[in-house]
């Protein structure tokens, strides 16, 4: 059996592709990787199926419809082979990158997901890719594919992203446990910091009125000392998996008002690529799919990486 970490690319246009696998060889060890290209060719313009049109494009241009279908599929294999070189240039193995090119069958985004249920390490999307327009948040299709991917962890790439620091947003929660370790399994063998971040919200007596000043005080006591326990107990998950303890630091904001801004704060003003989140977020909450927490980061990195992990 192969330990190489299997990764799908979900590639839209030449763009999108070139962003994708540049940050995928950029964050991974690239001999260690083994990479399918994945494209699924419209049969109509999206906007069509939007609207269930997607037959009266085909009537409208009966005369010219085999034609146009040549025409995107011809551009499809040149920027699969584009993306192809362009993992190979940067180190991973020509015999391990394949191209899937194929037509729509039941819808762009549920073709993709099918096919992430093939045992891969991580679904890799573009944040607005994968559609026809650029929306100021993530692109319907790539949001449809987040929401949809339960078991496997999904990267939303969000343009060129050269900074190679990686924030990795956590709480105490076996969700971060799982985030942490997989991050350490991933991205061990580069060489990106990391850096450990928890941040909790600040509190109010408004909250609960009920509550008397030595019961918050004995609060945050606990607080305090829980946090120091959480970084050491990843910090030595991160060293067992291969990561130097130099390159791992821990900051703690205690007195947040809204985790997802101090999140994409810290991330940009830190100068990180790369936001990991646990995909239930900032707490214990287990009936949602997505947490509150990482619905709102993923929604605002526009210039940045987010790991969502399950």
């Amino acid at each position: 059996m192969s330990d190489k970490r299997q990764i799908l690319i979900a590639v839209d246009g030449p763009k999108n592709s070139l962003n994708a696998t540049s940050y995928v060889a950029r964050t991974c060890q690239p001999a260690n990787l083994r990479i399918t290209l994945m494209h699924v060719l419209p049969t109509a313009p999206e906007t069509f199926w939007d609207l269930e049109r997607a037959d009266y494009f085909k009537d409208e241009t009966m005369g010219t419809y085999p034609a146009w279908k040549e025409k995107r599929k011809e551009a499809a294999q040149t920027f699969l082979a584009k993306a192809k070189r362009n993992l190979v240039k940067a180190g991973v193995a020509e015999r391990d990158v394949g191209v899937m090119l194929q037509e729509r069958e039941v819808g762009i985004a549920r073709d993709i997901l099918r096919q992430s249920a093939h045992g891969y390490d991580a679904v890799v999307v573009g944040r607005r890719g994968l559609g026809e327009f650029q929306e100021l948040y993530l692109g319907s299709v790539s949001q449809k594919i987040v929401e949809g991917i339960k078991d496997t962890p999904v990267w939303v790439v969000g343009g060129d992203i050269e900074a190679k620091r990686i924030l990795l947003a956590v709480d105490g929660s076996e969700n971060s446990r799982r985030a942490v370790d997989y991050v350490g399994s991933i991205a061990a063998e580069t060489k990106a910091e990391f850096t450990l971040f928890h941040v909790v919200r600040r509190f109010s007596f408004l909250d609960d009125y009920t509550l008397q000043d030595h019961e918050v005080e004995g609060f945050w006591e606990e607080v305090k000392k829980d946090i120091p326990r959480m970084f050491r107990f990843y910090k030595t998950n991160l060293e067992r998996a291969g990561v130097d303890g130099a390159r791992i630091s821990t900051r703690a904001n205690l007195d947040s008002d809204s985790r997802a801004m101090d999140i994409l704060q810290e991330a940009r003003e830190g100068n990180y690529g790369t936001i990991v989140m646990g995909r239930r977020g900032l707490s214990k909450v287990r009936q949602f799919l997505m947490g509150r927490v990482s619905n709102k980061v993923l929604q605002r990195a526009e210039k940045f990486a987010v790991w969502l992990v399950p």
